[in-house]
């Protein structure tokens, strides 16, 4: 009987190691952040983002979703404006935030300074439509030093 529980423990062991690393391999972000749960879009919405000096950049506006796949493509921030007035719209790949824990909530870091933000590109409106495509969404991602990758498949619905 202790063999097959100690059996048992070292399989769902095994099968940890390997569910935690194959994550590790799809998100090589998780190196620069140390927020290991979910989090609600609705609780990213309005988050402070502070930049590497710790000063406070602005906050998460938008996040906008890959209908197809249902990843996060962007966050839509508003920086340079004095309590959400005045400022502008700069969208962001979302895995050019590094996302840790203050306390029990997300903090938001990135690393870009004022002249940085100064010259990102814009957001007009809430046009994001023009953001689903690569020709649009790709220089985006290379002013952030951001690889670009294509979205992944959406994943096929199980059939009944």
């Amino acid at each position: 009987m202790k063999t097959k529980v100690t059996l048992t423990g070292a399989v769902l062991a095994a099968a940890l190691i390997f569910i935690t690393g194959s994550f590790a391999v799809q998100n090589p972000k998780k190196e620069k952040g140390t927020y290991t749960s979910l989090i609600a879009a609705s609780e990213a919405k309005g988050a402070k983002v502070r930049n590497l000096q710790n000063e406070e950049i602005g906050y998460i506006e938008d996040v906008l979703l890959d209908p197809d796949t249902g990843e996060v493509r962007f966050a839509v921030l508003n920086v340079g404006g004095f309590l959400g007035i005045g400022g502008t719209k700069v969208a962001v790949p979302w895995n050019a935030l590094q996302i840790s824990k203050d306390g029990n909530k997300p903090k938001y870091v990135l690393d870009a300074t004022k002249d940085r933000l100064e010259k990102a590109p814009k957001m007009e409106g809430k046009h994001y439509e023009r953001l689903y495509a690569r020709q649009e969404a790709e220089p985006i991602f290379v002013y952030w030093h951001v690889t670009w990758t294509e979205p992944t498949d959406a994943i096929p619905a199980s059939s009944p």
